[in-house]
Protein backbone atom coordinates (compact mmCIF):
# COMPACT_ATOMS: atom_id res chain seq x y z
CA UNK A 1 0.00 0.00 0.00
CA UNK A 2 0.86 3.71 -1.16
CA UNK A 3 2.21 5.69 2.10
CA UNK A 4 -1.16 8.12 2.19
CA UNK A 5 -3.35 4.88 1.42
CA UNK A 6 -1.80 3.89 5.43
CA UNK A 7 -2.07 7.47 6.74
CA UNK A 8 -5.72 7.79 5.35
CA UNK A 9 -7.06 4.28 7.29
CA UNK A 10 -4.61 5.24 10.34
CA UNK A 11 -6.95 8.41 10.70
CA UNK A 12 -10.31 6.58 11.31
CA UNK A 13 -11.59 7.98 8.57
CA UNK A 14 -13.73 5.66 6.08
CA UNK A 15 -13.95 5.02 2.07
CA UNK A 16 -17.13 4.95 0.63
CA UNK A 17 -17.16 1.23 -0.75
CA UNK A 18 -20.69 0.52 -1.81
CA UNK A 19 -22.85 3.78 -2.77
CA UNK A 20 -26.58 1.54 -3.20
CA UNK A 21 -26.63 0.79 1.05
CA UNK A 22 -28.95 2.61 2.28
CA UNK A 23 -28.27 5.81 4.90
CA UNK A 24 -29.73 5.09 8.17
CA UNK A 25 -33.03 6.20 9.37
CA UNK A 26 -32.98 8.46 12.00
CA UNK A 27 -35.88 8.53 14.58
CA UNK A 28 -37.98 10.77 15.31
CA UNK A 29 -38.63 12.36 19.07
CA UNK A 30 -41.92 11.03 20.18
CA UNK A 31 -43.75 14.28 22.19
CA UNK A 32 -44.35 13.34 25.75
CA UNK A 33 -47.05 11.60 26.51
CA UNK A 34 -50.13 13.28 28.25
CA UNK A 35 -49.67 12.87 32.08
CA UNK A 36 -45.94 12.05 32.09
CA UNK A 37 -44.72 15.85 32.57
CA UNK A 38 -45.67 18.04 35.96
CA UNK A 39 -49.34 19.13 35.91
CA UNK A 40 -49.68 22.52 34.42
CA UNK A 41 -52.16 24.75 36.24
CA UNK A 42 -52.21 27.90 34.42
CA UNK A 43 -55.36 27.77 32.49
CA UNK A 44 -55.04 30.25 30.04
CA UNK A 45 -51.17 27.92 29.22
CA UNK A 46 -53.55 24.92 29.39
CA UNK A 47 -55.83 26.65 26.62
CA UNK A 48 -52.65 27.64 24.37
CA UNK A 49 -51.71 23.66 24.68
CA UNK A 50 -55.30 22.31 23.74
CA UNK A 51 -55.89 25.12 21.04
CA UNK A 52 -52.80 23.96 19.18
CA UNK A 53 -52.91 20.17 19.59
CA UNK A 54 -56.80 19.50 19.13
CA UNK A 55 -57.34 22.59 16.67
CA UNK A 56 -60.83 23.02 18.15
CA UNK A 57 -63.42 25.36 15.74
CA UNK A 58 -63.52 28.97 16.01
CA UNK A 59 -66.47 29.24 18.08
CA UNK A 60 -65.29 26.69 20.64
CA UNK A 61 -62.38 29.27 20.81
CA UNK A 62 -64.69 32.38 20.88
CA UNK A 63 -66.15 30.36 23.72
CA UNK A 64 -63.09 29.81 26.12
CA UNK A 65 -62.09 33.18 25.50
CA UNK A 66 -65.40 34.73 26.83
CA UNK A 67 -64.72 32.45 29.84
CA UNK A 68 -61.79 34.10 30.34
CA UNK A 69 -62.99 37.57 29.91
CA UNK A 70 -65.72 36.78 32.82
CA UNK A 71 -63.54 35.48 35.25
CA UNK A 72 -61.14 38.24 34.95
CA UNK A 73 -64.59 40.56 35.39
CA UNK A 74 -65.81 38.74 38.17
CA UNK A 75 -61.90 39.42 40.34
CA UNK A 76 -62.74 43.12 39.44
Amino acid sequence: MSEALKDFLASGRRLLGDTKTPTAKTTKKQPPAIGTGPVETDPHKIFQRRTIQEKPKKSEVVEEIKKFIKQAEDKL
